[in-house]
C-alpha cells in the first residue's frame, strides 16, 4: 500500500511543472485544503489523506492532489518511523533493566540477551551494544541452543564497524563447528569475501580445502571447488586454484557452471601462469565439451591471440656453420585458422571485426600483401562504422602498390 502511495506521490511531482503553478495555488484555496491542514497539525494523517483524495476528480485539481496526498503520506511515514525507533529505544532500556534485576530465569537469559541484541543490531543500529549482548551469551551461555546464529549475529555487527578480522573468525566459527547451520553457507560466503587480509585467511582457504575434499565427484563438488579456487586465487596460489578449477570442471552440475570453472582455469593458466600451451589445450577441450556455449566466440578469438603472440614456435637453421634459431610461421598460420573460424561462425560479433584486423596484420608480417588486403576490405564491407575503419583505409592506401 505504501509503495503505491509512494509512485503516486512521485507521480504527482512530475506533472506539477511549470504549467499547473495556478492549479497548486488554487488548491490551497479549497476548503477541503484548509481543513487537511487542520487535521495534521493535531497528527490526523488518515483523516487528511481522506479530506484531500476527493479532489483527485476534479481535472483542475487532480494534479496538485495527488502531490498533496503524497506529502500527507511522507508526513504520516516519518512520524511512525520516529515512534517506532522511540518504542524499540524504551524496549532496549525496559529489557536491560529486568535483565539486570533478575526479572527472568536463568534459563531464559540468553534468549532475553538475544532479542535485545536483535533490537540493537537491527533496529537500532546500536552495533556495540548488540556486540556486548553477543559476547556475553556467548562466555555465559556457550551451549545455547542458537548459538551458531549468535555468533553470526556477532560476525555482522563486527563487519559493519569495519572489524572484519574479528568478524572473519567468528564466521570461521561457525563453518568449522555448526555444519548444520541454516547459516552454514552464508558464512561460507563471507568468509571468502572479507577474510582477504586477515589472520583468519589460511584458515578459511583449510576449512573451504576440507570441504571440497568431503563434496568431491558429486554435484556440489563443482561449487565447492569453484569456490576454493576463487579463495585461492585472491590469495596468490595459482598453482593451488589451478587444481580446484579442474575438479571444478570435472563435477560441474550444469553447462553454466562448467563454462564458468573452464574459463577461470583459462585466465589462471594465461595471464598468471603464462603457460600458453595448457590455456590453448584447455580451450579446445572446453569448445569440444560445451560446443554451443553463449560466448564460444571469445575464447576461439583468444585461441587466435594465444598462438599470434605468445606461442613461439622457433625453427633451427645452420648458417655458415652456426646454428640460427628464427620464428617459424607456424603459430602465425594457427592464428589465422581461429580468426578465420570466427569471422565465418560468428561474422556480426565484435571480436570478428577484431579478427579480421588481426589476420590483415600477420599477413602483412608474412608479406602476403594480397591476402592482407583482402582481410582489410573485408572488414570494411562488414563494419563500415567501425572506430578502427578510417585506419584500415589508410592501411589499404598504403599497400595498394602492393
Amino acid at each position: 500500500m505504501k509503495k503505491n502511495l509512494l509512485v503516486i506521490f512521485c507521480s504527482g511531482i512530475m506533472l506539477l511543472n511549470s504549467s499547473n503553478v495556478t492549479f497548486a495555488q488554487a488548491i490551497q484555496g479549497t476548503a477541503e485544503y484548509q481543513a487537511a491542514i487542520q487535521a495534521l497539525s493535531q497528527g490526523k494523517y488518515e483523516q487528511a489523506f481522506q479530506i484531500i483524495s476527493p479532489l483527485i476528480q476534479n481535472g483542475r485539481l487532480r494534479a496538485a492532489a495527488l502531490v498533496e496526498m503524497g506529502r500527507i503520506r511522507l508526513k504520516q511515514a516519518e512520524s511512525e518511523m520516529t515512534f517506532a525507533l522511540s518504542h524499540f529505544s524504551e524496549a532496549a532500556d525496559y529489557m536491560n533493566g529486568g535483565l539486570a534485576s533478575n526479572g527472568v530465569s536463568s534459563s531464559e537469559i540468553p534468549k532475553a540477551l538475544f532479542d535485545l541484541g536483535v533490537i540493537y543490531s537491527e533496529k537500532l543500529k546500536n552495533y556495540v551494544q548488540a556486540q556486548d549482548c553477543y559476547n556475553r551469551i556467548i562466555e555465559e551461555y556457550p551451549t545455547y541452543i542458537a548459538i551458531d546464529k549468535v555468533y553470526y549475529n556477532l560476525a555482522q555487527c563486527e563487519e559493519s564497524m569495519g572489524m572484519y578480522e574479528d568478524a572473519a573468525s567468528h564466521y570461521q566459527k561457525i563453518v568449522d563447528n555448526y555444519s548444520y547451520s541454516t547459516f552454514f553457507a552464508s558464512a561460507q560466503e563471507k568468509i571468502r569475501t572479507i577474510s582477504r587480509g586477515t589472520s583468519s585467511a589460511e584458515a578459511a582457504i583449510e576449512s573451504q580445502e576440507n570441504y571440497a575434499e568431503s563434496k568431491e565427484y558429486s554435484k556440489e563438488g563443482g561449487k565447492a571447488n569453484l569456490d576454493l579456487g576463487d579463495m585461492q586465487a585472491e590469495a596468490g596460489k595459482y598453482k593451488q586454484a589451478i587444481s580446484s578449477y579442474r575438479k571444478a570442471v570435472r563435477d560441474a552440475d550444469n553447462q553454466e557452471d562448467g563454462v564458468k570453472a573452464y574459463r577461470k582455469l583459462i585466465s589462471m593458466l594465461d595471464e598468471k601462469q603464462k603457460d600458453y600451451k595448457n590455456a590453448a589445450a584447455t580451450i579446445e577441450e572446453m569448445l569440444e565439451t560445451y560446443p554451443n556455449a553463449t560466448g564460444n566466440e571469445d575464447m576461439i578469438y583468444k585461441l587466435g591471440q594465444i598462438y599470434e603472440n605468445d606461442m613461439d614456435s622457433m625453427k633451427k637453421r645452420v648458417i655458415d656453420g652456426q646454428v640460427r634459431y628464427k620464428k617459424s610461421d607456424e603459430s602465425s598460420r594457427k592464428a589465422i585458422e581461429y580468426y578465420d573460424t570466427v569471422t565465418s561462425q560468428y561474422p556480426d560479433s565484435q571480436v570478428s571485426a577484431d579478427a579480421y584486423v588481426h589476420k590483415g596484420k600477420i599477413y602483412e608480417d608474412l608479406k602476403e600483401y594480397s591476402e592482407a588486403k583482402r582481410e582489410y576490405e573485408q572488414f570494411l564491407r562488414n563494419f563500415p562504422q567501425h572506430s578502427d575503419a578510417q585506419t584500415i583505409r589508410e592501411k589499404l592506401k598504403e599497400l595498394k602498390d602492393y
